[in-house]
Protein backbone atom coordinates (compact mmCIF):
# COMPACT_ATOMS: atom_id res chain seq x y z
CA UNK A 1 0.00 0.00 0.00
CA UNK A 2 2.84 2.58 1.08
CA UNK A 3 4.19 1.98 -2.82
CA UNK A 4 0.22 3.54 -4.14
CA UNK A 5 0.60 5.90 -1.54
CA UNK A 6 3.91 7.04 -3.05
CA UNK A 7 2.87 6.57 -6.47
CA UNK A 8 -0.07 9.14 -5.52
CA UNK A 9 2.29 11.80 -3.99
CA UNK A 10 4.63 11.94 -6.78
CA UNK A 11 1.82 14.39 -8.98
CA UNK A 12 0.95 15.73 -5.88
CA UNK A 13 4.42 16.74 -4.69
CA UNK A 14 5.54 18.06 -8.08
CA UNK A 15 2.55 20.45 -8.18
CA UNK A 16 3.28 22.15 -4.60
CA UNK A 17 6.91 22.44 -5.92
CA UNK A 18 5.69 24.14 -8.79
CA UNK A 19 3.43 25.71 -7.13
CA UNK A 20 5.53 27.16 -5.06
CA UNK A 21 8.85 28.38 -7.16
CA UNK A 22 5.75 29.93 -9.51
CA UNK A 23 4.69 32.24 -6.45
CA UNK A 24 8.17 32.49 -5.29
CA UNK A 25 8.95 33.89 -8.67
CA UNK A 26 6.53 36.47 -8.34
CA UNK A 27 7.42 37.74 -5.70
CA UNK A 28 11.25 38.04 -6.94
CA UNK A 29 9.90 40.35 -10.37
CA UNK A 30 7.43 42.04 -8.73
CA UNK A 31 9.91 42.82 -5.56
CA UNK A 32 12.72 44.46 -8.77
CA UNK A 33 9.84 45.62 -11.23
CA UNK A 34 8.06 47.49 -8.09
CA UNK A 35 10.76 50.16 -7.86
CA UNK A 36 10.85 50.55 -11.21
CA UNK A 37 7.40 51.30 -12.07
CA UNK A 38 7.83 54.14 -9.19
CA UNK A 39 10.99 55.47 -11.09
CA UNK A 40 8.99 55.31 -14.12
CA UNK A 41 6.30 57.10 -13.00
CA UNK A 42 8.29 59.78 -11.42
CA UNK A 43 10.02 60.32 -14.57
CA UNK A 44 6.93 60.92 -16.45
CA UNK A 45 5.23 63.21 -14.26
CA UNK A 46 8.92 65.47 -14.99
CA UNK A 47 8.62 64.65 -18.68
CA UNK A 48 5.36 65.91 -18.95
CA UNK A 49 6.01 69.33 -16.52
CA UNK A 50 8.69 69.84 -18.46
CA UNK A 51 6.66 69.43 -21.86
CA UNK A 52 3.98 72.53 -20.05
CA UNK A 53 7.05 74.30 -19.56
CA UNK A 54 8.40 74.41 -23.22
CA UNK A 55 4.67 74.99 -24.13
CA UNK A 56 4.65 78.10 -21.83
CA UNK A 57 8.21 79.46 -23.06
CA UNK A 58 7.07 79.00 -26.58
CA UNK A 59 4.17 81.28 -26.28
CA UNK A 60 6.46 83.56 -24.22
CA UNK A 61 8.66 83.93 -27.20
CA UNK A 62 6.11 83.84 -29.90
CA UNK A 63 4.43 86.37 -27.92
CA UNK A 64 7.87 89.05 -27.92
CA UNK A 65 8.32 88.28 -31.05
CA UNK A 66 5.44 89.27 -32.30
CA UNK A 67 5.59 92.11 -34.87
CA UNK A 68 3.13 94.74 -32.92
CA UNK A 69 5.24 94.02 -29.49
CA UNK A 70 8.28 95.02 -31.62
CA UNK A 71 6.67 98.19 -33.02
CA UNK A 72 5.24 99.40 -29.20
CA UNK A 73 8.55 98.65 -28.13
CA UNK A 74 10.22 100.86 -30.99
CA UNK A 75 7.61 103.55 -30.18
CA UNK A 76 8.28 103.32 -26.37
CA UNK A 77 12.19 102.70 -25.75
CA UNK A 78 13.63 103.85 -28.79
CA UNK A 79 10.99 106.92 -29.68
CA UNK A 80 10.61 104.97 -33.02
CA UNK A 81 7.60 105.40 -34.63
CA UNK A 82 6.07 104.29 -37.67
CA UNK A 83 4.88 107.18 -39.64
CA UNK A 84 1.37 106.80 -41.28
CA UNK A 85 1.58 109.99 -43.42
CA UNK A 86 2.59 109.36 -47.07
CA UNK A 87 3.11 111.81 -49.49
CA UNK A 88 2.83 111.78 -52.69
CA UNK A 89 5.06 114.04 -54.93
CA UNK A 90 3.80 114.59 -58.67
CA UNK A 91 6.40 116.27 -61.48
CA UNK A 92 5.38 116.90 -64.42
CA UNK A 93 7.35 116.62 -67.31
CA UNK A 94 6.97 117.67 -70.44
CA UNK A 95 7.49 115.02 -73.33
CA UNK A 96 10.67 115.85 -75.66
CA UNK A 97 8.25 115.33 -78.80
CA UNK A 98 5.51 117.83 -77.78
CA UNK A 99 8.82 120.06 -77.27
CA UNK A 100 10.45 119.83 -80.63
CA UNK A 101 7.55 120.38 -82.92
Amino acid sequence: MTSTNNKQNIPLSIFIFTLAAFTLSQLVINSKLSPLGIELQSLNKEKNFLIEENRSMEEQIAKSNSITVIRKLADKELSLSSSNKKTIVYIEQKSIIAERQ
